[in-house]
């Protein structure tokens, strides 16, 4: 081989080992910039959380991570769109990304867009890996009573209940699913088992009075409605349990 020769292949072997090392430098600048992103969201500042992650990003386009954190970010700043879009982008890249689906769930239903709130809710579910599926049924079941789907509501909320049995949450919620259906005394003994795990939420008595003043048990309605003014007297829960029982003979 003459010397030109060996000059350009060695030249080509230069270039195709490049390669491998360029990419490697760029998932490196990628990982460093999220670490410092999630660093700086951490302490609480966006501005520099965000110029990092949109860094990483940069660097590696093709990681679904990077842009659910910038889309949270985006969230956390009021940059709603731009959040959207980074958590579909990542939702694309890795679609078994739970909790980018849970957060999209949460965006769609406080923009009242349902059923792209259930179906992203759903998708959320569908991976058992996913940490807060009481909150997407929950998402869930509250869609459906706005929808007045009672049934598929309280079907939602007894999901809640079977992975959070000691959170009363679950229980008050099937108790207002319930008594949304007309079925009064099985309300009552959820709400009342909602109270029972925790007694100082207002608006539990709240739901319970009405139950029982639904049921014309007066004396037992009267008594909840006074809790509740004991417990948030001016307040929205209160001025209404006060109106109710003034209504009260």
């Amino acid at each position: 081989m003459s010397r030109l020769g060996w000059v350009v292949g060695l030249a080509v072997l230069l270039v195709a080992c490049a390669g491998p090392e360029a990419d490697v430098s760029k998932q490196e600048r990628a990982q460093q910039a999220y670490d410092l992103g999630v660093g700086a969201l951490a302490e609480g500042n966006l501005a520099k959380a965000t110029t990092d992650l949109q860094r990483a990003v940069e660097n590696e386009p093709i990681n679904a991570r990077y842009h659910y954190a910038l889309g949270n970010v985006y969230l956390r700043s009021q940059q709603t769109d731009k959040g959207v879009a980074e958590l579909r982008r990542a939702t694309d890249l890795d679609p078994g990304l739970a909790d980018a689906w849970g957060d999209l769930g949460k965006i769609y239903y406080s923009q009242q867009s349902y059923e792209l709130a259930i179906d992203a809710f759903r998708k959320a579910i569908a991976n058992p890996r996913y940490l807060n599926p009481e909150q997407a049924y929950i998402g869930l079941g509250d869609i459906y009573m706005r929808q007045q789907r009672y049934l598929l509501a309280g079907d939602q909320f007894r999901k809640v209940i079977d992975l959070t049995p000691q959170s009363p949450d679950g229980y008050f919620l099937l108790g207002r699913a319930l008594r949304a259906q007309g079925k009064l005394v099985e309300a009552k003994e959820q709400v009342q088992k909602a109270i029972k795990l925790n007694g100082t939420i207002p608006v539990f008595f709240l739901e319970l009075g009405t139950i029982q003043q639904q049921l014309n048990e007066m004396p037992d309605a009267k008594d909840s409605y006074r809790r509740v003014i004991e417990m948030s007297a001016g307040s929205k829960e209160g001025d209404e349990a006060r109106q109710r029982l003034q209504q009260i003979p």
